[in-house]
């Protein structure tokens, strides 16, 4: 975890604010639509959602696919904490979404274990992203499925953002926008190449919120 102390802290004091700015409909809806490649008639699926934050993002899913099961893995213990409460509003119970403190370069999980590996906002700041995706990759079962939601590296619609009705979802993105320039941003193509070189199959990737965020969805052979 030494990668990560610099900014664990971070996380830590500011997992309530995380929390009320990224519970907007428009955010939560596009954090939903991450297993949208997985076919709807593959039921009981195990799903890991890396730097599950506040929650949102396997909560979002989770009403889309109601059979799922999640396992959200987060380095912040801040933002676990937030996790468990929304958790508790939403009626889940921990069989449904299991909270474990983690590191994703080294996750404590056997091979072969999910059927998904999930994340948003994630891998843009990690120090060593490649080594993230190929430990998704040894956690995958064989034909299991990626999705990522990154900040995009390519042309924004600034008016579309004011456009929306959200004043959360303004100060997200806005957010995101800044934190994305200090850390990285992923293009159609990076976001291709760098699935393809953690052995990822069948690829594909979607601009999403306005320009600014780009969905990457892949497959294990």
């Amino acid at each position: 975890m030494k990668k990560y102390r610099g900014g664990i802290w971070l996380f830590d004091a500011g997992a309530w604010a995380y929390d009320l700015f990224t519970a907007n409909p428009i955010w939560l809806a596009n954090c939903a639509r991450l297993l949208a490649h997985v076919p709807p008639q593959q039921d009981q699926l195990q799903v890991l959602d890396l730097g599950v934050g506040p929650g949102g993002s396997a909560l979002a899913m989770g009403q889309a696919r109601s059979t799922a099961r999640f396992v959200g893995l987060d380095i912040a213990q801040g933002m676990l904490a937030a996790a468990a409460r929304n958790r508790f509003k939403s009626g889940w119970s921990a069989e449904r979404l299991l909270l474990l403190r983690g590191d994703a370069l080294h996750l404590p999980l056997a091979d072969r274990k999910v059927d998904a590996v999930t994340g948003h906002s994630f891998l843009y700041l990690l120090p060593d992203y490649p080594l993230a995706l190929s430990e998704a990759n040894r956690v995958l079962r064989p034909g299991g499925y990626v999705a990522f939601l990154e900040p995009h590296a390519g042309r924004v619609s600034w008016p579309w953002l004011w456009s929306q009705s959200s004043s959360r979802l303004w100060v997200s993105i806005t957010l995101w926008r800044f934190y994305s320039g200090l850390h990285r941003r992923f293009s159609p193509e990076s976001m291709r190449r760098c699935l393809a070189q953690a052995g990822f199959i069948n690829i594909s990737t979607e601009v999403t919120l306005g320009g600014f965020g780009i969905f990457g969805r892949a497959q294990k052979p």
